[in-house]
């Protein structure tokens, strides 16, 4: 081989190994924008890819309505706002799920359980009735913000398996915490654009929390976002005179009572725990009316809220193993088409459900799923 022809063999070999560096690079890059752009952990770990926030629905006040909670047609209602939210606090348009960034200070499981313990730590009083709050130049706080811009928060069963009394929750504490923290810096703002925009940030996250509509507790949390965000809404719109806005905030405020009370009273209607029985021996069974139970199947088969679903699954859960021989082919056959479903949630649920024996420390205690038994009064 001639030294000309060597020469030109090399240049095509280093050509070629240059472009499979270039290519490679360059996928590099692609893999890591768009690591970013969903949401998934980079190099630095997970980033918010970028989203906006849409402008308010303009509000019609013709077309507002004080929703009847006390009506009887109410009972039928799912528990969620009859008000279009979209009209005070419309969410983000950000493609990532923002599970994926809350998840890792869950006390559990959380890769950042110990930084959020710090920054509970580190609250101050906030103004009015909020409570302990951050600073507003938080650094958690402010890592925060971009998450509440995107569009969706999932975390069942993607991140968390549903487990019957053994599933897990986000730090729900952290996520009411940034919701006061935002409203309370807004409180203190001195430009009015900006509190609102704190306002609303604080609402949106309530709505990505009860978007999901998997536990109760935190559909309940969430609902706490939605109206310390609203109230500084209302307070603001009445200081700046915005009669319409002040309308539709105090029409949203007058819906967070009545969904307590009506979650309250759809978790009361469905409730074992009255009904359990123990022996001499200490064994358990149910003393269950058929009408009782009719009334469980049918929220989990068809309610119109998926926690409320999941709560009868897991009341079908004592059913299946404690009720009578008849009872429990019936909450066999029911278990088994939910877990047939297409629903990934209440699948993974009613599959628990029907697998799991309730263990000593279940019947004893309390549902995990929902929110703890308030503290003892120190009256006499």
């Amino acid at each position: 081989m001639s030294s000309g022809t060597a020469r030109l063999k090399s240049l095509q070999v280093v050509g070629a190994a240059a472009v499979i560096i270039v290519l490679a690079g360059l996928l590099g890059v692609r893999i890591v924008d768009w690591a970013r752009a969903s949401g998934t952990p980079g190099p630095d770990g997970p980033k918010a890819p970028a989203a906006t926030v849409p402008a308010p629905h303009p509000i019609v006040v013709e077309s507002l309505q004080v929703p009847c909670w006390g009506c009887a047609e109410s009972k039928e209602w799912p528990v969620r706002f009859r008000t279009d939210l979209d009209l005070l606090a419309p969410l983000g348009t950000g493609s990532a799920n923002a599970a994926i960034w809350f998840k890792d200070f869950a006390k559990r499981s959380g890769s950042r359980a110990a930084e959020a313990h710090r920054a509970r730590e580190r609250r101050v009083d906030g103004p009015g009735d909020l409570g302990p709050v951050l600073r507003g130049d938080d650094p958690l706080l402010i890592e925060a913000e971009p998450w509440c811009d995107q569009a969706t928060m999932r975390y069942y069963p993607g991140i968390y398996p549903m487990k019957g009394w053994e599933t897990e929750l986000p730090d729900l504490l952290i996520q009411l915490t940034f919701a006061k923290s935002w409203v309370a810096r807004g409180m203190a703002a001195t430009d009015p654009a900006k509190a609102m925009e704190d306002f609303r940030r604080a609402i949106r996250l309530g709505r990505l929390m009860r978007q999901e509509d998997a536990t109760v507790i935190g559909d309940l949390v969430g609902l706490a976002c939605i109206r310390v965000g609203a109230q500084g809404v209302y307070d603001l719109a009445v200081k700046q005179g915005n009669t319409q806005l002040a309308l539709l905030a105090s029409i949203v405020l007058g819906e967070v009572a009545p969904q307590k009370l009506a979650g309250a009273q759809r978790l009361t209607e469905t409730d074992l725990a009255p009904y359990v029985r123990k022996n001499a021996a200490g064994d358990a069974s149910l003393e269950l009316s058929e009408k009782k139970l009719d009334h469980i199947v049918a929220v989990a088969m068809s309610g119109p809220d998926r926690r409320f679903r999941a709560e009868a699954i897991l009341e079908l859960n004592f059913v299946r193993h404690l009720g009578s021989p008849v009872q429990r082919e019936k909450a066999l056959t029911v278990l088994n088409q939910l877990a047939a479903s297409g629903d990934g949630t209440l699948v993974d649920l009613a599959v628990w459900a029907r697998d799991t024996k309730p263990s000593a420390e279940v019947l004893e205690g309390g549902d995990p799923l929902l929110p703890p038994p308030p503290p003892p009064s120190k009256t006499p």
